[in-house]
C-alpha cells in the first residue's frame, strides 16, 4: 500500500508544507539492520545509496527537516517506513 502526497496532505488537519520541504534530503534511520545476512547489507546499501551521505561535523541543523525512518522486523520479515 501506499499514499501520494496529495492524499497525505489533505488529511492533514493543518498544511504545514513549504516550497523549501523537499530541498533537502532527509535524514536516515536505518533500524534492525545490523545482522550479517546478505539481504539485510543490500537492503541497507540500497536505502544509503538513495539519499546523499550526510557530513555529521558540517551538517547544518536547520536544512534538517525531515527523517525517514526505515526498520526491520526480523520476525515477520517486514519493513517498516516512517516519513
Amino acid at each position: 500500500q501506499y499514499s501520494l502526497i496529495r492524499d497525505v496532505v489533505s488529511a492533514l488537519r493543518r498544511h504545514r508544507t513549504h516550497e523549501q520541504q523537499f530541498r533537502h534530503p532527509p535524514l536516515l534511520v536505518l533500524g534492525n539492520f545490523g545482522e550479517p545476512q546478505m539481504h539485510l547489507k543490500l537492503l541497507a546499501r540500497m536505502f544509503q545509496g538513495m539519499f546523499p551521505a550526510l557530513n555529521v561535523h558540517r551538517v547544518n541543523l536547520n536544512s534538517i527537516r525531515r527523517c525517514l525512518l526505515i526498520s526491520y522486523d526480523a520476525e515477520s520479515q517486514l519493513l517498516e517506513f516512517r516519513h
